[in-house]
């Protein structure tokens, strides 16, 4: 595994964490993924199909991510294989601008890139009007009230997967998408997933995970 130098993004230091080789036998996981079903889950926001990942992977990534201390000793709480695969003019209002995943600011999320290029990364956001580029369980009832303002003053989003900046969001940096990338950041930042290009091909497969850190 190839650690990058940990950066930082944004105002508020959002940080990012991406090591590249991460996993020592990724045909392995694409072998599994053949053998799985995925599917859209019921009342799930994500846009597009899960199945759960191998046991074994989420073991790896527990032991993985000690290379950096302060994800050390990180309880796994969910692991899927994920594919961003949803018709963009059948999205939902909320899943057409960045999201978070959680207000806890021990839990964090993981991306595990299982494809390449043509597709894209993540992106990560800062809400224009708050400033927010993170959503505290104390910033949470604001973020709700400014998303409504949002829809007063600009409209509901256009039914598409977001890309670069708009009127309420201006991207502050992102995670390029590369093969067997591992990239780890909070999971209450504001990001979304750079598929506008590709979700209709249905192979941007990743594995995405949510931690917690035992330390916080």
């Amino acid at each position: 595994m190839r650690p990058h130098p940990v950066t930082h993004l944004g105002r508020e230091a959002v940080p990012l964490w991406i090591a590249d080789a991460a996993h020592p036998d990724p045909q392995s996981l694409l072998a599994a993924v053949r053998e799985t079903r995925l599917e859209p889950c019921e009342g799930d926001l994500y846009p597009g199909v899960r199945a759960p990942a191998p046991a074994a992977w989420g073991e790896w990534l527990a032991s993985a991510l000690g290379i950096w201390p302060e994800l050390a000793a990180a309880e796994v709480l969910r692991a899927d294989f994920a594919i961003a695969s949803h018709d963009p003019a059948k999205l939902t209002p909320v899943q057409r601008i960045p999201h978070f995943d959680t207000t806890d600011p021990a839990v964090h999320a993981v991306l595990h890139y299982l494809c390449d290029a043509p597709h894209r990364g993540t992106s990560f956001h800062r809400h224009r009007a708050t400033g927010f580029e993170r959503i505290t369980p104390a910033r949470a009832p604001l973020w709700r009230q400014a998303l409504v303002a949002d829809g007063q003053r600009h409209g509901l989003p256009p039914a598409r997967y977001h890309e670069a900046d708009t009127a309420s969001f201006e991207r502050i940096g992102t995670a390029t998408l590369r093969f067997n990338r591992l990239v780890v950041y909070p999971a209450n930042c504001l990001h979304c997933g750079d598929v506008a290009g590709s979700w209709s091909s249905n192979d941007r497969l990743t594995i995405t995970a949510l931690i917690r850190i035992a330390s916080q």
